[in-house]
């Protein structure tokens, strides 16, 4: 399929979009969108296209200088050579399912590395971009989708996240590490004062909006999709019992050794540490008492 035609195919059902930016955004129906100068590229909950904003001249070809492989889009203010690149992915990464979120953390490392390498706006959200429709703009098509995989084999992917990412898709993983310490933290104190779980999910809503203090603030609707897919999971898994039980488990499987025996602190009278004593205990080393 032609990737202009699969552009229109992915395009929400009823989109942001505008004819000035200053005036703000409308929600239409996507063939009125189609006829306005900026438009919403992605779905909702969905990143189909990485899209970059790159705002100084000569844009459209910036990504030769940075040995990137050419944009599946590439749409170019005829002004002053700013353009948007848009990276259409073979398959997209769905942004609402906690359990699924291995592939965000992928797309959200080889997009900030290519941001990198573009020398591209960090400041952009990425939610509204140059409609490549439009005769405002001039818009080159190549006829080429991207794995993941791919794009990777261009750029120098970090070993370690950092610690609060801020930008693009990394927000997402943010979020959701931060959301999901929290809640595992006080779902049972919630459970132990008979909250039910719709005010257990509104409270998760509530400290996902707090957490959501970015430079560039996540949308409401990726911000509640986090949220109910933590307060769901750990509503269902998480109670006083559940722990007891777990931990019951781990004392079986041979948990840390009690701090002093029926016999007191036998490691004293040997004059070693409780640690060796237990080692050489484990090991048949220990000398009789």
């Amino acid at each position: 399929m032609d990737t202009s035609t699969i552009f229109q195919a992915r395009l929400p059902r009823r989109p942001y979009c505008s004819d000035d930016l200053n005036h703000g955004l409308i929600i239409r129906p996507a063939a009125t969108a189609l006829r306005l100068r900026h438009l919403q590229p992605n779905a909702p909950l969905e990143a189909a296209w990485l899209v970059f904003d790159l705002d100084y001249p000569g844009a459209a070809f910036a990504w030769e200088k940075a040995n990137l492989p050419p944009p599946t889009l590439t749409v170019s203010n005829p002004d002053n050579g700013h353009a948007h690149l848009f990276y259409g992915l073979t398959t997209p990464v769905g942004m609402s399912d906690a359990a699924r979120d291995a592939p965000i953390r992928y797309a959200a490392a080889v997009q900030a590395a290519l941001l990198v390498k573009l020398c591209a706006d960090p400041g952009y959200a990425g939610l509204i971009a140059k409609n490549p429709f439009h005769d405002a703009w001039r818009a080159l098509w190549v006829q080429h989708l991207y794995d993941l995989g791919e794009l990777a084999e261009y750029v120098n992917l970090p070993k370690h996240r950092p610690q609060r990412e801020a930008l693009g898709l990394g927000r997402n993983c943010t979020l959701f590490d931060e959301l999901r310490a929290w809640a595992y933290q006080w779902v049972r104190q919630y459970k132990r004062n008979d909250a039910t779980a719709d005010q257990w999910l509104r409270a998760v809503i509530g400290q996902a909006e707090r957490l959501n203090a970015f430079p560039v603030p996540l949308a409401f609707n990726e911000v509640k999709a986090i949220a109910k897919s933590i307060a769901r999971w750990t509503w269902r898994n998480f109670s006083d019992a559940a722990f007891s039980a777990v931990q019951s488990a781990r004392g079986k499987l041979g948990g840390r050794p009690a701090t002093t025996t029926l016999n007191g602190a036998p490691w004293e009278a040997q004059g070693i540490s409780r640690a060796t004593y237990y080692r050489r205990q484990k090991s048949g080393l220990l000398v009789p008492e």
